[in-house]
């Protein structure tokens, strides 16, 4: 990818897309109802920056956006990104430079236009073909000061800065268009829900997917760790590192805390040392290693005292607020979902340890821990007669309770084939998950959160199926049905978007709204796809390099194509006489005269 403004795929336009400079942006900017129009929350300006009558291909990013007019994308276009938080930037190429309109008065000059309205005032200043708008509570002299700054700077470089952050989402797109908007997508949703610090949050994260307030759930850490491996490793272990700034003297964690300070007393699921196992992976830095190390011991020793309060090694759930599987908490009662998840910990924090060398003396104990919890796992919640993780265990009893937790031992490495294999036979069967009166229901649904299979359910299957499938038959069934779900919710949203363009309506939602864990699901799955495309077609993988290498477009594809065509047909149809010489002429005509021929010969 050269240009991310021309490259990037295409999105209809659709009011509610906000971008913002960048976590500590104050001031984000949202499309509005009219094609081309952007402005602020509360509509107390806008900016026009085309005619909106004129047919666009429209490219969204977390902090800008592009417009070419159709056909012409290369002569007609028009480019916008933030500089830094309140100052935009932008460049217009064969159209006029955009214009700022507003209910307020408008201070109109010949070299700026400036509007003061509270909470964000807003300067617009043209120059050639560039313009900048700057917003927030600056007066207009400082404001002034800002858009000279930004008009010196050069363009084209804060292009190839932003192609540069976007190459590893583009490394996720497939040969065939139709799959790569909902990724795109994906990943800018993800940088659009970045945060920076605050006094209750140390560090940069991720706004979740909760109302109110912008709160940080660790509940999200895990998918958001893989996700952004996948685009942006530092930002996977940043946001881990400030998911453990958060520990509580106790030695737990909250699992969730808001920008204003509120905490909350339930704990997050077990998968914080999990993530931050993954996200030291890609930056490996063992002095943060040996710093973080006591931390994640203490979080350990919390997590099986928290959970096994009877100390007896059965785990159970301690809250309503903590349980995995929806409307199944009971006071006491344990599942196998949440021993898988302990196990995972523990493993985690033990190949951790393993790689210091001053925790020798923390393994011994820990093992013992963790060959209890494989115990529990393989007898107490194991049904022989089933050959599932159907049990649940309350005071003392054994329970028949089938439900995704029963699934969820897939997601532990270390299973043994003798319970792997009935489980993998189960899904393959069945194509569905335990729990459900219609297994095979969740194809039909929504990738969303909903009741019946929230997004993370439908994150830990695909994890599951990715460290249990060795085969991968299973993994890519649930990969193709996954991406052929996100592609239909990106159709159905462009479908909205044609229905509110042609009524002029209003609608106070985001724009592609795409929840945290489900913007991972879609780029962790179509990573799969992606590696299994490489593995199994590396002819096809080498052309697709070869054409985004050599900048090819659907244009030049269709003139090579076409050309190949008429050479194929001329070959095909075309006979060109036979020369021959004069002694075959004269044995020809003798052989026509003695077959009476004459006219012939």
């Amino acid at each position: 990818m050269q240009n991310v403004f021309t490259e990037y795929p295409a999105v209809p336009w659709k009011q509610g897309w906000r971008f913002r400079a960048g976590p500590d942006d104050l001031y984000p900017l949202l499309t509005g109802d009219v094609q081309g129009e952007i402005t602020v929350q509360g509509n107390a300006w806008t900016l026009q920056l085309l005619d909106p009558t004129i047919p666009l291909t429209v490219r969204l990013l977390s902090n800008g956006l592009s417009l070419c007019v159709r056909k012409r994308e290369k002569e007609k276009q028009i480019q916008i990104l933030f500089r830094e938080p309140g100052i935009l930037t932008g460049s217009a190429h064969g159209l006029p430079l955009p214009v700022l309109n507003s209910t307020e008065p408008i201070d109109q000059n010949p070299e700026f236009t400036w509007i003061k309205t509270a909470p964000c005032n807003a300067l617009l200043v043209c120059k050639d073909s560039r313009f900048v708008l700057v917003t927030g509570n600056l007066p207009k002299e400082l404001a002034l000061l800002k858009a000279e700054e930004a008009l010196e700077e050069n363009f084209n470089e804060l292009i190839e800065t932003e192609t540069k952050k976007r190459l590893s989402t583009a490394s996720l797109f497939s040969i065939n268009p139709r799959h790569n908007p909902p990724v795109a997508l994906a990943a800018e949703s993800l940088r659009l829900r970045l945060r920076g610090r605050t006094a209750a949050i140390p560090g940069t994260w991720s706004a979740a997917d909760m109302p109110g307030p912008d709160t940080f759930s660790l509940n999200e850490l895990y998918p958001l760790v893989q996700a952004w491996r996948l685009i942006d490793p530092k930002t996977a272990l940043t946001l881990a590192q400030t998911a453990l700034a958060l520990q509580q003297n106790s030695g737990g964690f909250p699992a969730w805390v808001s920008c204003e300070g509120a905490v909350s007393s339930a704990a997050p699921w077990p998968l914080i040392i999990q993530a931050f196992e993954l996200a030291l992976q890609d930056q490996h830095d063992p002095v943060l290693l040996k710093k973080t190390l006591p931390a994640l011991r203490k979080y350990m020793q919390w997590a099986l005292r928290r959970f096994d309060p009877h100390h007896d090694l059965i785990p159970a759930w301690q809250s309503d607020q903590e349980v995995f599987v929806p409307e199944s908490f009971e006071r006491g009662k344990a599942s196998p979902d949440l021993t898988v998840m302990l196990l995972g910990e523990l493993e985690a924090l033990l190949r951790l340890c393993n790689e210091s060398d001053h925790s020798e003396a923390a393994m011994g104990p820990l093992a013992g821990e963790h060959d209890q919890l494989v115990r529990t796992l393989t007898t107490v919640f194991w049904n022989p007669e089933t050959k599932a993780f159907s049990n649940a265990w309350k005071e003392g009893h054994y329970i028949h309770e089938p439900s995704f937790g029963s699934f969820l031992p897939l997601f532990w490495p270390g299973l043994p084939p003798t319970f792997k294999k009935p489980l993998l036979e189960n899904f393959e069967e069945t194509h569905g998950f335990p729990g459900r009166e219609n297994p095979a229901s969740w194809k039909q649904e929504q990738i969303d959160d909903t009741s019946h299979l929230p997004a993370i359910h439908q994150f830990m299957a695909f994890e599951s199926l990715r460290q249990a499938d060795e085969g991968r038959a299973l993994l890519m069934l649930f990969v193709r049905r996954a991406r052929e779900g996100f592609t239909s919710w990106f159709e159905r949203e462009s479908i909205e978007a044609a229905r509110l363009q042609s009524h002029n309506a209003h609608i106070e939602q985001p724009a592609y709204a795409l929840g945290p864990v489900t913007a991972s699901l879609l780029l962790t799955t179509q990573y799969e796809f992606q590696h299994e495309a490489l593995t199994y077609a590396p002819t096809l993988k080498s052309l697709q390099r070869l054409i985004h290498r050599l900048r090819f477009n659907r244009s030049d594809l269709k003139i090579i194509l076409g050309s190949g065509l008429a050479i194929l047909i001329v070959h095909l149809l075309y006979h060109p006489p036979m020369h021959i010489n004069k002694d075959a002429r004269m044995a020809e005509a003798a052989l026509n005269y003695r077959q009476g021929q004459f006219s012939k010969a």
